[in-house]
């Protein structure tokens, strides 16, 4: 077909040189291989990104790996056949990108991905009709207009813990590397009813200085977790249609609840941000729903757990008890930073990989966002907000591209907005 060029190899190269040529109404085809780097063993996945330049002169993207048969007379009608055959979403570089959620059982509930890229699985940009993954898409855009290729995003999730107390309270780890921010949207108020959820955060002040020293405090709490992990391989060795005796079962509370006294619990209500520190032991507790932003590594220390762990075969006590921190830093106000009339930007999170904001909009205004230096990944928390050709509701996500100047306002006007938005440093 007159309307069609073919290529192979780096597929950015060859469209750089393709669009210099001016081709409107031209389909680009280049065949290449992406690496799955996000895999424990990486393998060679073969790709065609498809460019389309209409008549326009502007610019669509794609990327399948499907094989593609010509069959339409002209370039709009055949993108048109493809994308509804084989389910490609096709984006325009520079424009903001809707993040298409994954849902990712937990044994305390359920995380909701917006940007994963990992083993356990992938997230996808959205068309709002079909869905391509998000390192598919990276390697094909110009001008970086999903994110580096090759390089993971901010990893953006929500936190839906299960309401029932112990089932639904989270690992009790740390991390090394990975930096998080929670922001709370919902308390269930069949788990809390006062509206006051909990997040087990270090350990209790008053036991610290009960104890000889602080590293006898650290040695006290080991074995006290060690006591448990004990009974804990007790319940979890027997079969899945035998329950605990009724001796094991009190065992079993007995010891846990001697191990929680160790540690504090900070109040949650919805609204409240919790900053976790490297090497800060944490749970977030049954029926409270977080935003959660992050550093994109997977590494944990899990220090005790409630339930089987199944993603390991052991606990990481005795390693983690030597570094933990006992203590939460002291909390400060978080930055004010300038903003339009009737619009509030507060900066919650300052970490060296990223940041956070919370943007507060009033009804009928709104607010210039610029970014200049990186990318940033934004999430509604109240409201509807219409960013660019988009309009995303509560719990929604995009991508906003590099060097992108966007109009944040709510989609109706009469109503208010509150906006997470994440750039990366450096």
């Amino acid at each position: 077909m007159d309307f069609l060029d073919h290529g192979a190899g780096e597929p950015l190269a060859a469209f750089g040189q393709w669009l210099s040529a001016r081709p409107r109404g031209r389909i680009l085809l280049v065949d290449f291989e992406l690496d799955s780097w996000w895999l424990q063993v990486t393998v060679k996945q073969s790709l065609t990104a498809i460019y389309h330049c209409d008549l326009n002169g502007s610019v669509y993207a794609a990327v399948t790996d499907r094989a593609l048969e010509v069959e339409q007379a002209c370039a709009a009608a055949q993108v048109e056949q493809w994308a509804q055959t084989h389910h490609l979403a096709f984006f325009k570089p520079g424009q903001p990108l809707l993040l298409q959620p994954v849902n990712i059982d937990k044994p305390w509930g359920q995380e909701i991905w917006f940007t994963g890229v990992e083993e356990r699985g992938v997230c996808c940009f959205t068309d709002g009709q079909f869905g391509a993954p998000v390192p598919w898409v990276q390697a094909v855009m110009p001008e970086a207009a999903a994110g580096k290729p090759g390089t993971p995003l901010i990893l953006l999730k929500i936190l839906d813990p299960f309401p029932e107390e112990v089932r639904g309270d989270l690992y009790f780890e740390l991390h090394e590397e990975k930096r998080e921010v929670y922001v709370v949207t919902h308390v269930d108020e069949s788990a809390w009813p006062s509206g006051i959820g909990g997040i087990r955060f270090g350990f209790d002040p008053a036991k610290i200085a009960q104890a000889r020293s602080e590293e006898a405090f650290r040695q006290d709490y080991l074995s006290a977790v060690q006591q448990y992990e004990a009974v804990r391989r007790e319940i979890d060795a027997l079969s899945t249609e035998t329950a605990p005796d009724p001796e094991l079962r009190q065992r079993e509370h007995k010891l846990r609840t001697r191990m929680d006294a160790f540690t504090r619990t900070r109040d949650l209500r919805v609204g409240d941000v919790v900053v976790v520190p490297l090497l800060m032991p944490h749970s977030l507790q049954h029926g409270v729903r977080t935003i959660e932003f992050q550093t994109p590594v997977y590494e944990r220390r899990i220090l005790s757990f409630a339930q089987e762990v199944l993603t390991q075969g052991h606990w990481d006590t005795a390693a983690a008890v030597a570094r933990m921190r006992l203590l939460p830093p002291h909390e400060t106000p978080f930055d004010e930073l300038p903003a339009s009339h009737g619009v509030t930007v507060e900066r919650i999170v300052d970490f060296p990989d990223f940041e956070v904001r919370r943007f507060f909009i009033e009804a009928g205004c709104s607010e210039e966002l610029r970014l200049s230096e990186s990318y940033g990944l934004i999430m509604v928390v109240r409201g509807d907000l219409s960013v660019g050709d988009l309009q995303l509701g509560a719990e929604q996500a995009a991508f906003l591209p590099l060097n992108s100047v966007l109009d944040l306002k709510p989609a109706e006007p009469d109503s208010p907005l509150v906006l997470l938005l994440a750039i990366p440093c450096g």
